[in-house]
């Protein structure tokens, strides 16, 4: 930067009006000798300089005393530097002062994004020549400062009267600023957005402001109606008074008086909205509505039969109802609009049975929005291309029939088309591959049919995202050959496809890969190997059979689900540098042999699913590595030995909202089971639901509660570690179906969040610990069939469980067994030996077997005629029903 500067000294611009700029330069301080003396030489050669940008650097406040010779200056731009205030006060104050004097020119002042705060107001009101000041995105507060505050804006105002333009966004300002800003007679923009604004009776302030032609509130807490004083302001031009809350019918409300309107956003209130916006007709200059998640009063014909004064360039509606409107049309003041170029109409339930007219009343419409509303029929197409549309978006409506062959003529500027959530058929038009620009194309939930089309993956070669996922396509998820290098994100999951071609690897971008719940067979395909920016995959239930590879270990993989598939033998080094691995499910496979050693390797793991496999051996204390883990199951396998202690180390904290999974495809709004994409074209983020047997039936907890151990139906033995105690965020724990023996730890009273307790089916003894009775937030609790003694814990939640969470434990007494506590001893008994307990326990088996048996055998034939993936599907509830049978006979043998 110190050349730069040298360059520009030793130049002769005496005579020149100029604009220059050091922007984003990383100049630090500005406190040397040379560099105010390289300034100095920068005035005297630019006598005549008018503006001057000196963003994004390292400034702070001594540069301030550098602009002495810039007597011709008019705007000063100091953004996103390290100017601060307070500690800094009286050197800022004294600067700012100086400068004032220096700078008599100055019409235009920039100090956003630093560090400055309400000392900075008092060192301002020099600047009597100032239009434009610009304080956004600093410290500014009110509330405890409000003395300092007030003073100081009162000061201001009285001696900026030139002043005309104003910004205080992204502070912490309160109410005050409100009743400060009266003094202001010149201000013509006033941005306030981004604070900590609250009561409306403090608005009254801005009623003086009869100058005022812009004004922004939006993003404060403000509620209660709008100011009657505000009809006043009739020289405002735009007004945003998005996300606050508002209230009452804007018919009836000022703005209605404001006829110089061309702005009006009203969004995220609690405003009831006249769907006809009749008593707006008037405001002829009006060209932007924006009215998202409103509440909106549906009129009759009658009311809407007028033709409004204003044509709109720009309007978005949606309804707070998440069913939107009933019988809800289209408003008839847009049949009359012919200059729109957005249109947002969502969730509003809008019915017709075409938009068509939409279009062509408004030739150069950019983006068009119409998302879950009841429009139904075919889809048609204009008369004339609409060349400029770029955005389409017909997601969750009733359109049905054939996608138009002649959608890419129609609309060949697209790049991003959503018709997701419809009832289409057919197949995938081909022309689709002449629209070179489609950067976005989600035929999601639909019934199309057939292959992806070649001409799909040759032609569309700027495609980032393509969503087909919940159709019945059919064949290769890509063409043999494509073009679709710049892919980010697949989605194909629920259909029918079969094979996954090698040119999977020519997609060298792709971040997101969901293929699961389609028919895809054989091993698992070396091609996705070469995926090197994977991190999303699902490949769950489908055919994958054998070995995963040992190249797969995409270095930025987090989320890896591949459960239910057919994968067969120990686990290799798969998954050993996947560092950032966060969710993995390996779960309803045949994986065989230990639980590799390299697990500890995946420092960042929080979902681990292995249950229903044939892993054996011991549990190692590397598990006990994984700092982050919240969930855990491994039952349904063949693992013995001890459980390692040490996983009381790990704490097992519940999950957050969105597990901080973050992709960054860029993406439109989507809606998935399992999956949730913001709605942006920035950031994705996941959410998954995970499948949990708690509480003795299957639940589903989505990820901010997810805190779970599963070892149940296994061969663990010992003692349960009573350092399981120490997991006080621990949600959920199922040890059932095991041979673990001695006592129920004490140290279970500290499991203060518990809420699913499964100790049953074990050989476990002793009493019941009377603290469990402390255990306030415990739902399902279960200790049948072991050998238990002594009396049942009394609070509040053990007078919910019935005998069956005691079944098989003969010497528990209180209720709810039949056994009283105060009856004398009786003689041991052990449980589940006599030859007539095991008589009726084998009966009821034989019954069982021979009832699931003989609906097998009918129901084949049907399911093996309907579809094979329905097949599949009975194979898995067969093979989870015979496996409950054999542990129902391992546990009831003498």
């Amino acid at each position: 930067m110190g050349k730069e500067i040298g360059a520009i000294v030793h130049c002769n611009l005496k005579h020149c009006t100029v604009s220059l700029q050091l922007e984003g330069g990383m100049m630090l301080g500005w406190c040397d000798d040379d560099s105010i003396g390289g300034f100095g030489k920068l005035s005297l050669n630019l006598r005549n300089l008018e503006e001057l940008y000196l963003d994004n650097n390292q400034l702070d406040n001594s540069i301030l005393s550098s602009f002495h010779g810039f007597s011709s200056l008019k705007s000063l731009y100091l953004n996103e530097n390290n100017l601060k205030g307070s500690s800094h006060a009286q050197d800022s104050t004294g600067c700012f002062r100086n400068l004032s004097l220096n700078l008599r020119n100055l019409e235009e002042l920039s100090l956003s994004y630093n560090q400055l705060d309400n000392s900075i107001l008092s060192s301002l009101d020099g600047f009597s020549s100032l239009k434009g000041l610009y304080v956004d995105h600093n410290n500014l507060k009110g509330s405890s400062h409000m003395q300092d505050f007030t003073g100081g804006f009162r000061n201001l105002s009285s001696n900026l009267r030139n002043l005309e333009e104003l910004s205080l966004s992204y502070n912490q300002l309160d109410n005050s600023i409100l009743s400060s800003l009266d003094g202001f007679s010149s201000l013509k923009g006033l941005y306030v957005d981004h604070n900590n604004l609250k009561w409306s009776s403090h608005m009254q302030g801005l009623c003086r402001l009869k100058t005022l032609q812009s004004l922004d509130l939006s993003s404060n807490e403000l509620e209660g109606n709008l100011p009657r004083c505000w009809a006043n302001l009739t020289s405002l031009k735009s007004i945003i008074l998005t996300s606050n809350q508002f209230t009452g019918n804007i018919a009836l409300s000022p703005l209605v008086n404001l006829t110089s309107l061309k702005v009006l956003r009203l969004s995220n209130n609690s405003f009831q909205i006249p769907i006809s916006f009749r008593s707006f007709f008037n405001h002829s200059r009006l060209k932007v509505i924006h009215c998202l998640y409103c509440d909106y009063l549906l009129e009759t014909d009658e009311f809407q039969a007028s033709v409004p004064s204003f044509q709109l360039d720009d309007i978005s509606l949606s309804s707070t109802s998440r069913h939107g409107n009933n019988n809800a049309t289209v408003p008839k003041f847009v049949y009359h609009q012919h200059s729109l170029t957005s249109i947002y109409l969502g969730d509003i339930t809008f019915s017709g049975k075409s938009f068509l007219w939409l279009i062509e009343n408004n030739t150069e419409l950019l983006t068009l929005t119409l998302r879950n509303n009841s429009f139904t029929g075919p889809l048609q197409m204009p008369s004339n291309p609409i060349s400029k549309l770029s955005l389409m978006d017909i997601a969750s409506n009733h359109f049905s029939g054939n996608i138009p062959e002649d959608i890419a003529t129609s609309f060949p500027g697209l790049s991003t088309l959503i018709m997701s959530a419809n009832s289409f058929t057919g197949t995938i038009p081909s022309s689709l591959g002449d629209m070179s620009s489609l950067f976005y194309l989600d035929l999601s939930h639909n019934y199309l049919s057939g292959n992806i089309p070649n001409s799909l993956g040759m032609g569309c070669h700027s495609l980032s995202t393509l969503s087909l996922s919940h159709n019945n396509l059919q064949g290769s998820i890509l063409p043999a050959r494509h073009n679709l290098t710049k892919l980010i994100t697949l989605k194909l999951d629920v259909n029918n496809f079969t094979t996954i071609p090698s040119s999977l690897s020519r997609c060298s971008e792709l971040e997101v890969l969901k293929i699961n719940l389609n028919h895809l067979y054989g091993p698992f395909p070396t091609t996705i190997c070469q995926l090197k920016l994977l991190q999303y995959l699902d490949i769950s239930e489908n055919n994958i059979a054998g070995s995963l590879p040992a190249c797969f270990s995409p270095p930025k993989i987090t989320f890896v689900k591949l459960s239910k598939n057919r994968l067969q033998a120990p686990l290799p080094h798969a998954f050993f540098n996947c560092t950032s691995l966060q969710i993995l499910d390996l779960s309803h496979n045949q994986l065989t042999g230990p639980v590799p050693k390299w697990f500890d390797n995946l420092s960042g793991l929080r979902i681990l699913l292995l249950n229903k496999n044939h892993f054996e051996g011991e549990i190692l204390s590397q598990f006990c590595n994984l700092s982050e883990l919240s969930f855990i199951d491994l039952s349904n396998n063949s693992l013995s030995g001890s459980i390692p202690p040490c996983l009381g180390n790990i704490t097992f904290t519940p999950l957050l909202y969105n597990l901080g999974l973050r992709l960054t495809p860029p993406v439109y709004t989507l809606t998935f089971e399992e999956l949730q994409w913001a709605d942006t074209f920035q950031n994705i983020v996941v959410e998954e639901l995970i499948q949990s047997v708690t509480k003795s039936i299957p639940a589903v907890y989505r990820e901010y509660i997810i805190s779970d151990i599963d070892l149940s139906c296994n061969n663990f033995s010992g003692h349960i570690p009573p350092e399981i105690g120490k997991l006080f965020h621990l949600k959920s724990l199922n040890l059932s179906h095991n041979s673990l023996s001695g006592t129920i730890p004490i140290t279970f009273a500290n499991l203060t969040g518990i809420e699913s307790l499964d100790l049953s089916y074990n050989k476990l003894r002793g009493n019941i610990p009377s603290q469990l009775a402390k255990l306030d937030s415990l739902g399902a609790f279960n200790v049948s069939f072991n050998n238990l003694s002594g009396p049942i814990p009394e609070g509040p939640h053990f007078q919910t469980f019935d005998g069956m969470s005691y079944l098989g434990n003969q010497l528990l007494c209180g209720k709810p067994v039949s056994r009283n506590c105060t009856d004398p001893e009786s003689a041991p008994v052990t449980p589940r030996t006599t030859k007539e307990t095991k008589f009726m326990d084998m009966d009821i088996f034989y019954v069982s077997f021979a009832t699931a048996y003989i609906t097998m055998l009918l129901a084949v034939f049907v399911i093996l005629c309907i579809n094979p993936y329905w097949r599949q599907s009975w194979f898995h509830l067969v093979e989870v029903s015979l496996r409950h049978c054999y542990y129902f006979v391992v546990d009831n043998l003498p």
